[in-house]
């Protein structure tokens, strides 16, 4: 299995039912629901977490056996000797040659009991002679608790950084839903918890919504200074057309979309309408000069051309210094980086392209709108009847009056300024330098800090204490955080107690049976910040459980990957 600092759980999978024992429901996990999830495109499964580990077990009594003249391992010689498949020679029936198998297997367990130890005379010793077989478990190093209730859980995580997390967790909540998992009783309950799917989902869809507002209100900028509906499409056509051509780029490039490419998208949105909107500006200007449209597109756009290269290159090589960057920064940003120069050139292509062409086919002849204007006049030469214009063409006459007004009155604030040039350039030196006094006061942090709706909580009891005493202290954690977090806050709350024997224990982040870790999920809307409920948390664990130490963290994915995986907390 691959592991990196991705490789982390993208979601958990909870096992519960009334009636199930412990035993069960890591069967039901381990050999189950587990294999049903292995199918599932890009998803790795590892061993459940908690339950008991189911085993047979024989007890026997020492004063019996040396009463009888045998041994512990006598007992465990002779049971495996009598539960053995032994090869038993083939046989050839047609073209087939066949093995055959001697199964001794013990099929029930009063069987083992009656498993013959020795002969004494003619009578022999059994195992009930000496002790009992029993239907038990493996002593116990690992247990769940979710709820307050004993569980099991299966964690998924992401085969390696090319695999999709949205189309892993859609995977398992398919493959989990009611109805779907075979061989189960029907009192098992699954439940896919701590889906960390939600930061690519609601990063997804921040970027529609912020890219949705940034084209409605350009759109009504370009309306209400232009004045014309079609040049208000042409303007819209830009990002949608240069966020598609900057996926297509990623994808031949072998990237995936990801919160950082999404969050450069988000970047450069507010950028990737200004070159259209300067190409359509000079058009415009072109066609109130009395140029035909196909005239106009072909001026204006090789008119600008330069300028509008000179301004996108000037945004590009800003990000040129993240090629320095080396680390977890360099992965970060990178990303952000190419989404943002890939969009920004598509941008300029579909405004040098797209744009002019759209304007020469679909935009006719513009006039100015206000009345008055010579180039405004009806062909009989008199003025238009303002009566006769629509309302959309009042109101851009009206605009572009009290716009003009407006640039009047920036026109003598700047001549003053001119006028004073040793004053101005002083007054803006020094508010420059007063907004240097405000820097110590902003806070620093390696990356925006975000609010879960999650935290951990890495518990310590003293050294040496046994799994039972920590599972008893973890009940108490649990009761101090349902007496700070309020019920209708309050989602789950899981905990994982204890360290797992095996190749499992690479993902346990536990260290011994004295140390737990305890997840709390939040409900959407919550009242306070995932933040202030761990400094409640913390300060009523320091007061009423001194013998416990803990360090919280938020337990999101971004703050884990940053990290590098690495349980600690980080600024």
């Amino acid at each position: 299995m691959k592991f990196d600092a991705s490789s982390l759980p993208v979601c958990l999978v909870t096992l519960k039912g009334e009636g199930l024992s412990e035993s069960q429901l890591r069967d039901l996990g381990q050999f189950t629901v587990r294999n049903q999830m292995a199918g599932i495109p890009g998803a790795s499964v590892p061993p459940a977490f908690g339950g008991r580990y189911r085993q047979i077990m024989v007890y026997v009594d020492p004063l019996k056996l040396e009463a009888h003249q045998l041994s512990v391992m006598d007992v465990v010689r002779t049971v495996n000797e009598a539960n053995l498949i032994l090869p038993a020679g083939d046989v050839k029936i047609g073209p087939y040659d066949y093995n055959i198998y001697a199964n001794n297997q013990i099929n029930a367990m009063k069987d083992i009991d009656m498993v013959p130890l020795k002969t004494v005379g003619q009578a022999s010793v059994l195992v009930a002679d000496v002790g009992k077989a029993q239907d038990a478990s493996q002593i116990q190093y690992n247990k769940v608790r979710i709820n307050s209730q004993p569980s099991v859980y299966i964690p998924v995580l992401k085969q390696g950084g090319d695999a999709n997390t949205i189309a892993v967790v859609d995977g398992v909540k398919s493959v989990i839903s009611p109805g779907r998992l075979l061989d189960v009783p029907k009192q098992l309950v699954t439940q896919v918890v701590f889906d960390q799917s939600l930061f690519v989902r609601t990063a997804i869809e921040t970027l529609v919504h912020e890219g949705s507002i940034g084209l409605v209100l350009t759109g009504v900028l370009i309306l209400v200074f232009l004045g014309s509906m079609r040049a208000t499409a042409a303007v819209f056509l830009s990002i949608p057309l240069s966020a598609l051509a900057a996926f297509i780029a990623l994808g031949l490039g072998g990237s995936t979309v990801n919160s950082m490419i999404l969050g450069g998208l988000a970047l450069a949105f507010s950028r990737l309408i200004d070159n259209s909107v300067v190409v359509l500006e000079n058009i415009f200007r072109h066609l109130e000069m009395g140029e035909p449209p196909e005239v106009a597109a072909e001026r204006g756009g090789q008119e600008v051309a330069l300028p509008v290269l000179a301004a996108t290159l000037t945004t590009v090589v800003v990000f040129f210094p993240v090629t320095f960057l080396y680390g977890v920064s360099r992965f970060l940003f990178s990303a952000l980086a190419l989404s943002v120069v890939l969009s920004l050139f598509a941008s300029y292509f579909v405004a040098m392209t797209v744009v002019p062409l759209f304007c020469a086919k679909l935009i006719k002849g513009h006039l100015p709108a206000e009345a008055g204007d010579p180039k405004s006049e009806s062909p009989g030469g008199r003025p238009p009847n303002p009566n006769k214009r629509g309302w959309g063409q009042r109101f851009n006459g009206w605009f572009n009056h009290k716009f003009h007004g407006m640039l009047d009155r920036y026109e003598a604030t700047l001549n003053i300024g001119l006028l004073r040039p040793l004053a101005t350039v002083l007054g803006i030196t020094g508010l420059f330098v007063f907004s240097l006094a405000l820097y110590p006061m902003l806070g620093k942090s390696y990356f925006p800090r975000t609010d879960p709706s999650q935290f951990v909580m890495s518990v310590k009891a003293p050294s040496g204490t046994r799994l039972e005493i920590t599972d008893q202290l973890v009940g108490q954690v649990e009761d101090l955080v349902r007496s700070v977090v309020p019920e209708r806050d309050l989602k789950i709350i899981v905990s994982n107690i204890g360290t797992t024997p095996g190749f499992n224990s690479i993902l346990n982040p536990n260290s011994c049976p004295s140390t737990a870790v305890v997840q709390v999920g939040l409900n959407e809307g919550h009242r306070l910040s995932s933040f202030a409920y761990m400094n409640l948390v913390r300060e009523r664990l320091r007061s009423q459980l001194p013998q416990v130490s803990a360090y919280f963290q938020t337990g999101g994915l971004v703050d884990a990957i940053i990290n590098q995986g690495i349980p600690a907390p980080l600024d």
